[in-house]
């Protein structure tokens, strides 16, 4: 039974606004988690646009909710995610990414032949996402960059390293015993 639950969940798209009961709290989760912690509730005011009673109410919950820590020791409050809780709430996070990041290469799919995952989700190569892509112009995959870009940005992650590969770049490579290519293909057992 437990299997069975894990098979469905890589198949149905998370909402975390709905997980967490409120936009604003997923808001505040992300920015801890991908730009800084212990901030203060004003700073966090003017970093995401929300009033200061919405940022309030969402912090005073997740802390009701014992998720974060809130040092009032300090000249102003300031706010962390509680260790215990801080790789399980990232692996959620970074799993609704994955997700978006998936929704989007469905939406080119025409143009998208294969995508694989690495550095960020945990696996050892020095790029974060590689594309393998046909059928496309230059506006076409600059396009495609840009909704990347937006996505990460909205987790507030800046840098990123993407490969972009024509599937006959990648099939010349692979002919070439191209090391990057051959360390894809290994890890994600494609044929040619």
């Amino acid at each position: 039974m437990y299997i069975i639950h894990i098979y469905y969940i890589d198949y149905f798209f998370m909402n975390l606004e709905k997980l967490f009961w409120s936009e604003a709290k997923v808001w505040i989760l992300k920015y801890l988690l991908f730009r800084r912690q212990w901030i203060s509730m004003r700073a966090l005011e003017s970093e995401l646009n929300w009033t200061f009673p919405a940022i309030k109410k969402q912090v005073d919950s997740l802390n009701d909710a014992r998720v974060i820590d809130v040092n009032k020791e300090w000249q102003w409050r300031a706010i962390s995610i509680k260790p215990e809780f801080y790789d399980i709430i990232k692996n959620i996070f970074y799993f609704w990414l994955k997700q978006e990041l998936e929704d989007l290469f469905k939406t080119y799919s025409v143009i998208i032949d294969q995508y694989y995952f690495w550095k960020r989700f945990w696996v050892a190569l020095e790029m974060d996402l590689v594309i393998v892509y046909k059928n496309c112009e230059k506006v076409q995959i600059d396009q495609i960059k840009e909704d990347i870009n937006n996505i990460f940005r909205s987790y507030y992650i800046e840098m990123v390293s993407v490969v972009f590969m024509s599937l006959e770049d990648r099939q010349k490579r692979y002919r070439l015993a191209d090391r990057f290519v051959l360390q894809i293909m290994r890890f994600y057992q494609i044929s040619t």
